[in-house]
């Protein structure tokens, strides 16, 4: 019986008093105690699920905090423009990034063989490096075209930092995956750190020498990704790359693109279109509304991204791994393992979650200043897309052991269909408020029953599953709203 099973078990014999008999106490304690000592037993074994999600964790965790630490002081130093700024060239970096790989990194870690582990790095820098050249030719002949079309003119003197950007992230990429590949989640864990203090720091001292200039944003970024190359490499992977220079042939790398193909054909659109669909409120509020908008809506998404960068970033790779493992040995579990997974990632998020969609704009107004609070607004909108979109992340490995990755396409489109439509009508009324409210409700629609249908591939019975999402969602929602209220009342606001 799980936890939660043993407390209402417990609230119905003993109703709702808030003292529960020493019976009950009893049985509670019992279960934590074998809870905890069964995940302690687990971490303490090297090399388990278990201590490897702790070693991810606990380097998402140090991010997450040095974030959240010191995002209200970036909140003061940098206006809503240079962020509106950053949030155009991020999204630049994003798509070229995506597009020049075709995906092929995502794969690494998948191969048996190791020559063929190596011809999929090979074919991935490859990609890379004939991209960058690509891109050098591009930016200086249609760069400032560009820049027009998109409203972007600031962008003029760090134009040629797209290339650079995009080239080191996919080469971090590669290399990121070969420590997953080699299980080396603590190293991975320590750079991850040291890259983040360098780059926020960095950020912050351009800031105060320059009054929050769009330069300090990008110099900052351009030094994390340096940083994370370098010490990647120093990590003990330079000690490998001659291997990649005595296993090189054309006709492997060939045939691992060929084997591989499926990752260009169905997961390269699909992640396109989710590129796309996270930034189109970017190019459309800049046209609709200005660079002032668009920054008000990155800050808020680049907050609610901690969190999920926190546990996505965590489990995914763990997650992955041992979803693998289960399907190879004993495929009668994964359905279980998955939904065991959605569950505890929805509690998980349900409480906060509902806290950020019902008091945003008052916790951006005091954390961040008033200027920000249109951006709590924006950040109440899309509180529960993030549930979601935490466990799409966590499940979306299943799909290549599935071998449906069409799905992933067709959910994603799905989802860019949604919020054009919403913010083509908000736009079109010229009414912010009402493009994100839509671009909010449509996004949570698609990523519930996205990831509703993943857990039926599986054969889950998602009735059940559905009804108790969405019910849970609104009783948090009428209890918290209720509680504003209350709380407006007695304040007198």
């Amino acid at each position: 019986m799980r936890f939660w099973t043993v407390v209402v078990a417990g609230l119905a014999a003993n109703g709702p008093s808030p003292y529960m008999g020493p019976a009950m106490l009893l049985v509670l304690f019992q279960r934590l105690q074998q809870f905890a000592q069964a995940n302690l037993a687990a971490l303490r074994q090297k090399g388990s699920f278990a201590q490897n999600l702790a070693v991810t964790f606990s380097g998402s965790a140090a991010v997450t905090a040095i974030g959240l630490l010191l995002t209200p002081v970036m909140s003061r130093i940098y206006p809503p423009e240079s962020y509106g700024g950053f949030a155009v060239f991020s999204s630049l970096v994003n798509n070229v990034a995506l597009a020049s790989t075709l995906t092929y990194t995502w794969a690494i870690v998948l191969p048996k063989n190791e020559k063929r582990f190596l011809a999929l790095v090979q074919l991935s820098i490859l990609l890379t490096l004939g991209t960058l050249v690509l891109l050098v030719a591009g930016v200086a002949l249609l760069g400032e075209p560009l820049e027009r079309w998109l409203h972007a003119e600031a962008l003029h003197p760090w134009r040629y930092a797209i290339p650079v950007v995009a080239t080191l992230f996919n080469l971090n990429t590669s290399l990121n995956n070969w420590y997953l590949r080699r299980k080396e989640f603590r190293k991975r864990a320590g750079i991850e750190v040291a890259t983040s203090l360098v780059g926020r720091g960095i950020t912050i001292g351009y800031g105060l020498q320059f009054q929050g200039a769009l330069g300090g944003l990008i110099i900052g970024e351009l030094f994390n990704k340096v940083t994370a190359f370098i010490s990647l490499l120093r990590g003990g992977l330079h000690r490998e790359m001659g291997a990649l220079y005595r296993t090189f042939s054309w006709a492997r790398i060939r045939s691992v693109a060929c084997e591989y193909r499926d990752y260009p054909l169905y997961v390269l659109p699909a992640n396109y279109l989710g590129v796309v669909a996270a930034q189109l409120p970017i190019f459309m509020l800049t046209s609709g509304f200005g660079a002032t908008m668009v920054g008000l809506y990155s800050f808020s998404v680049s907050l609610m991204e901690l969190p999920v960068a926190l546990l996505g970033n965590s489990l995914a790779p763990v997650f992955q791994q041992k979803a693998v493992e289960t399907h190879h040995e004993h495929p009668e579990r994964l359905a279980d393992l998955c939904l065991q997974l959605y569950t505890k990632l929805f509690y998980l998020g349900l409480l906060p979650f509902g806290i950020v969609t019902v008091f945003g704009d008052w916790l951006f107004k005091f954390a961040f200043g008033a200027r920000w609070e249109m951006a709590g607004l924006f950040t109440s909108y899309l509180g529960y897309y993030y549930v979601f979109r935490l466990t799409g992340i966590a499940l979306s490995p299943v799909l290549a052991l599935l071998k449906r990755q069409r799905v992933a396409l067709l959910s994603t489109g799905a989802l860019l269909a949604v919020r054009f439509a919403g913010l083509a009508v908000g736009v079109y009324l010229h009414d912010v408020r009402l493009a994100m409210l839509l671009f909010g409700l449509g996004s949570v629609a698609v990523a519930l029953l996205s990831d509703l249908y993943l857990l039926k591939l599986l054969g889950v019975g998602v009735a059940k599953v559905a009804l108790r999402t969405v019910g849970l969602m609104a009783a948090t929602l009428l209890l918290l709203k209720l509680l504003r209220l209350g709380l407006a009342a007695l304040l007198g606001w």
